[in-house]
């Protein structure tokens, strides 16, 4: 096996690791949704979950641009607008997060969901366009520009916005429904 295939089979571990850490994310987000739109109780145990798919995700994507970077190069590796767009992504998935734990979780332990139902929309946006730069292999290297990437991720982030409003006016109607039953 030369070098060349080495690095190969390293990048696709990697890669496999990190599709494993963002694989358990969204199961521990759709959990927490229901929580916070009271269709479920509360289990503390998500956050743990979300957590350790998040260091998942850092160290996995960390190995990615590593192996990246030295299979293809640094100039020509760096030169991916996808990859900025990628960075783009994880930088804000970390300042929702961070605004989660700060701003959020503090609100809701004071009765009032709807921040973290806001900062939960940005998050989801960040998890599922993440989802679509993983699948957009055929768009890199400057098949599609980064300001046309995140048009991409601000079109995403809309709809996880609309979408969620959508299942909170939904969650809202089904209270009433269900606490008469």
């Amino acid at each position: 096996m030369n070098m060349s295939e080495v690095i190969g089979l390293l990048v696709t571990l990697a890669a496999v690791w990190h599709l494993i850490g963002f694989a358990l994310g969204p199961v521990y987000i759709h959990f927490s949704i229901r929580s916070l739109l009271g269709l479920a109780p509360y289990d503390p145990s998500w956050a743990r979950g979300i957590r350790t798919a998040d260091l998942h995700l850092w160290l996995s994507g960390l190995t990615l641009i590593v192996l990246g970077i030295w299979q293809k190069g640094f100039e020509l590796y760096l030169s991916n607008p996808k990859l900025w767009c990628k960075v783009t992504v994880v930088l804000v998935w970390l300042a929702s997060t961070q605004a989660m734990r700060h701003y959020g979780v503090p609100r809701l332990a004071r009765g009032d969901a709807r921040p973290m139902l806001r900062l939960s929309a940005i998050n989801i946006a960040c998890w599922t366009y993440g989802v679509m730069l993983g699948c957009a292999k055929p768009l890199a290297y400057g098949v599609w520009s980064y300001p046309q990437f995140l048009s991409g991720f601000a079109l995403t982030g809309a709809l996880c916005f609309v979408g969620l409003k959508w299942l909170e006016g939904r969650a809202m109607q089904a209270r009433p429904q269900r606490a008469g039953t």
